[in-house]
């Protein structure tokens, strides 16, 4: 496999001109792959097509592959297009005839302006920004007669060592196939694949378990001839019932944030440095969860999180979608096809300890509960040993909470206040415990007594630098942080918490300025640089002291 990352030509169309075709582009720069291009020197936070161009020396049957990008682009091979991508954030592959050995012409096309139709997965009234770029790494092989194009591997005895393990070929398939499986290099053993599939229960040798505290990690290389592939996994079970989670058999509570991939001068290219320390901070401040909102996440923050010991909740892309939404078929067709990349991409990491969807959609109609029933459905199809949810943002409405094993609401009391209380700007800490456990009263529910509960989202925000006891303050904020861990540790019935947010995120100069000044989110307990406000420092010093 060769990698294709590095600096591309470039050329802009921008959105108040005519685009006649990728014939029309003049590349009169370059730019990093990955990387996005609205916020480039001259570019910046500007909207159209953004096009892409390499080249690249290969011939024969290919397979281009995209880790991600977005919003949506058109791929183009020697002038001609090989498809269209329209999965924002999802991984891709592109099968072709490269034609001869030669040097030949690679252009993306990525298109970030809005599409407000009715099927679009990333419209215009998303609350964080649409960045146009190649988020993540762009790779492409000479694509072999018979390939290892999934290799599935879930712990089943954590006592025994035993691991179930999915095995699919693709291309030329002999009806019969050897395949020999080593773990961590040693211990060769062989099955047999039929037509192409087998799934078998093996054991893991010299076993470790993963744990926050020890996420100890192991490989499987499975080999047929002429073709290999490797992935690492790790030991470790995830159970939900009497309304906790059970990591490896012991109850654990979910303690941490909600983060965008993100970075005001990156956006969703985040370098791995950068990635490695978010993480890295977030689990020094005494935390042990991560909510990916709101899309699918890179391998590099799955990978981190294995190797850090941080668990996670990954889910695909989607945000407050209403009923013109859920009746369009094209739209649910995508929603389904994001949803199984994603579980088919995530499914080796051991971080990965929830999957979910739809975050905030419209789960008080009809058509909202029959989506949530089929991505749920497909999760379980395609992995079955990790608890599905959605975060809720009306739970007294929701009628599909009974579909998915754990129950998440969004809920922002102490912040977004209703109107007979608009003029209230003092912070009040009992008033914040009673509107919490008045949603709490919905898990009394029988269908719903023994899922494990989570508050998703909740939060306020602060300006840097701006001190006082009222809201938008640092030390409001501050008291409202600590204020709601202090309620999650000492109540039993909730099992976790993701604050809004780990750090402030751009979001939009539109109708929502009034309350994301700057243009961002700011409900960051860092800004978008990272830089502690007060809130980060008290809940640290809370989480410490307790």
């Amino acid at each position: 496999m060769t990698s294709l990352n590095g600096f591309w030509d470039f050329g802009f169309v921008g959105e108040l001109e005519e685009y006649k075709g990728i014939e029309q582009v003049v590349f009169n720069t370059s730019l990093p792959v990955p990387g996005c291009f609205d916020l480039e020197p001259g570019l910046k936070l500007r909207r159209g097509i953004g096009a892409y161009r390499t080249r690249v020396v290969t011939g024969g049957k290919v397979t281009l592959r995209f880790e991600g990008l977005g919003p949506r682009a058109e791929i183009y091979w020697d002038g001609k297009n090989i498809g269209s991508y329209d999965l924002p954030f999802s991984n891709a592959e592109y099968r072709f005839d490269a034609g001869n050995e030669e040097e030949h012409t690679l252009i993306v096309a990525v298109d970030n302006r809005a599409d407000d139709t009715k099927s679009s997965l990333f419209p215009g009234f998303y609350d964080f920004y649409r960045h146009g770029g190649i988020y993540r790494g762009v790779s492409i092989e000479r694509t072999p007669e018979v390939e290892i194009s999934y290799l599935k591997v879930i712990p089943r005895d954590i006592q025994k060592g035993t691991v179930e393990v999915t095995v699919e070929l693709l291309g030329n398939i002999p009806a019969e196939t050897t395949v020999e499986f080593s773990f961590d290099g040693k211990n060769s053993v062989s099955e047999k694949l039929v037509n192409g599939k087998g799934t078998f229960t093996l054991s893991v040798p010299d076993f470790k378990l993963w744990s926050c505290e020890e996420p100890n990690l192991h490989t499987l290389t499975s080999r047929i001839p002429g073709a290999e592939k490797c992935v690492t996994f790790g030991m470790r079970t995830i159970e939900t019932r009497e309304g906790q989670f059970f990591l490896n058999g012991k109850a654990v509570k979910l303690l941490g944030y909600n983060r965008h991939d993100c970075h005001p001068d990156f956006g969703y290219a985040m370098p791995e440095m950068l990635v490695k320390r978010d993480l890295e901070i977030i689990k020094a401040q005494g935390c042990n969860f991560i909510r990916g909102c709101h899309y699918p996440q890179s391998e590099t923050v799955l990978n981190w999180c294995d190797k850090l010991g941080m668990l996670f909740w990954e889910e695909s892309l989607g945000w407050g979608n209403g009923e013109e939404n859920l009746v369009n078929e094209t739209f649910r067709s995508r929603q389904r096809e994001q949803t199984r990349l994603m579980a088919r991409k995530s499914i080796n990491h051991p971080c990965i300890i929830l999957q979910g969807f739809m975050n905030e959609l419209r789960s008080d109609l009809e058509p909202g509960l029959t989506l949530i029933r089929e991505l749920a459905q497909i999760l379980k199809e395609e992995d079955g040993s990790r608890p599905v949810t959605y975060a809720c943002n009306i739970p007294f409405d929701d009628i599909a909470l009974q579909e998915v094993d754990v129950v998440s609401f969004n809920i922002y009391p102490g912040w977004y206040i209703n109107s007979q209380m608009s003029d209230v700007q003092q912070f009040d800490e009992a008033g914040l415990i009673k509107a919490l456990e008045k949603y709490e009263t919905i898990l009394e529910r029988p269908e719903l007594k023994d899922k494990p509960f989570i508050i998703s989202e909740i939060g306020g925000a602060a300006l840097p630098g701006w001190h006082g006891d009222v809201r938008w303050t640092e030390e409001y904020q501050a008291d409202l942080a600590t204020t709601i861990f202090k309620h999650v540790l000492d109540t039993p019935r909730c099992s976790g918490v993701a604050i809004w947010m780990f750090c402030d995120t751009r979001s939009f100069n539109d109708y929502r300025i009034p309350s994301r000044p700057r243009g961002f989110n700011n409900k960051g307990l860092m800004d978008e640089y990272r830089r502690p406000k007060m809130a980060w420092n008290a809940v640290a010093k809370f989480l410490k002291n307790r």
